[in-house]
């Protein structure tokens, strides 16, 4: 009989696991004004905060809602400071819970995973394979069902002041996702609590493909996943199966023009790169974005409104992640055409000295 965790809240609620959550929510944004005020009466909030969520009269604050166009247009919805302590509280706690359960390939927003060790493995699915069914969800975040969610969460956390805070997470943040109609389905995307309930939604699909279907070649990356075999009637068949599944129990269904079946000799586009049996390239896409990036931070560092050293770690983070593939020679080309005068470490092409 699976495990299931009954007396969890008093763990969330400890002023030792508040404290922690400050520390995580505070990354990259303490100079922030909400966060240098909660920061500056730090024991007395964490303390307020702590009271709130033992007498359950704890409310979330308004949601910031914002665009952003790339690579895609999508809604953000930024939770308010001191609920993004909330969150890392309830995650600290229950994460590692769930985590335990996840299949091992299962990628997205865990510990150990990431995407260089997701593309290593569908590399390897690749070469042991003729076809892929490449599967995308349609409008996935706005499309989560608050009900089965909250029964997913509620199959193993029998604390019921647990799932209380966890359910009035789930629909308060229903008002940031504009584009559903319905208060009952949709979670935003921006917060630490929306990348957590969407990877474990989704890790009943994972179960259904490994344990129903029995397929070994399968990967996912929160809603993007391969299924990898030798026979395309085969995949024909398990796509439908998939829609099906995911159609009758999780409310979700395929994007209809992204989740198709061809040659792996093609190439598979999976996490920013293009796949191949014995080379990955990074996409074309990723590239665009690296160079319209960088040309808007060296507009602004001329101004004086961005720093050589905030643009040596954009730098040093994007070679990082373009050096996982078959890309010395874009990289050479590329900060030949660049313009600083930073080292931006040491694994970069030799002209990556002048960028």
């Amino acid at each position: 009989m699976p495990r299931t965790y009954k007396r969890l809240f008093e763990e969330v609620t400890s002023f030792k696991n508040l404290l922690l959550a400050a520390a995580k929510a505070q990354k990259g944004k303490r100079m922030k004004p909400n966060t240098a005020r909660f920061n500056f009466f730090l024991e007395k909030e964490l303390l307020k905060l702590q009271a709130e969520l033992l007498n359950q009269t704890y409310q979330p604050g308004r949601y910031r809602s914002f665009y952003v166009y790339e690579p895609k247009p999508r809604l953000i919805s930024a939770a308010p400071y001191r609920d993004r302590v909330v969150h890392h509280a309830l995650c600290n706690i229950i994460e590692p819970i769930f985590d335990r359960t996840f299949i091992y390939d299962s990628y997205a927003c865990r510990p150990d995973k990431g995407t260089h060790i997701a593309l290593d493995r569908a590399q390897g699915f690749l070469r042991a394979n003729k076809y892929v069914l490449q599967c995308d969800i349609q409008k996935y975040f706005p499309s989560i069902n608050h009900e089965v969610l909250l029964s997913i969460i509620a199959g193993k956390i029998k604390d019921e002041r647990t799932v209380w805070l966890a359910k009035l997470i789930i629909e308060s943040a229903a008002s940031g996702v504009r584009q559903v109609a319905s208060s009952a389905v949709g979670i935003p995307i921006g917060n630490l609590t929306s990348q957590f309930f969407a990877n474990l939604y989704l890790n009943e699909l994972d179960y259904f493909v490994k344990f129903n279907l029995r397929e070994r070649y399968y990967i996912r990356y929160m809603d993007d996943f391969l299924l990898f075999s030798n026979d395309k009637g085969h995949l024909n068949k398990r796509k439908s199966e998939i829609n099906g599944f995911l159609q009758e129990c999780l409310k979700l269904r395929l994007h209809p023009k992204k989740s198709v079946i061809f040659p792996v000799k093609e190439g598979v586009g999976f996490l920013g790169f293009r796949i191949f049996r014995d080379y990955r390239l990074l996409k074309k896409e990723n590239i665009k974005r690296f160079l319209k990036r960088i040309k808007m931070q060296k507009a602004l560092f001329l101004k004086g409104l961005f720093s050589i050293e905030r643009i040596r770690d954009s730098l040093q983070c994007w070679n990082a992640h373009a050096s996982y593939g078959n890309t010395y020679r874009l990289r050479k080309s590329l900060f030949e055409r660049l313009a600083f005068t930073q080292i931006i470490g040491r694994d970069a092409p030799d002209n990556a000295k002048t960028i």
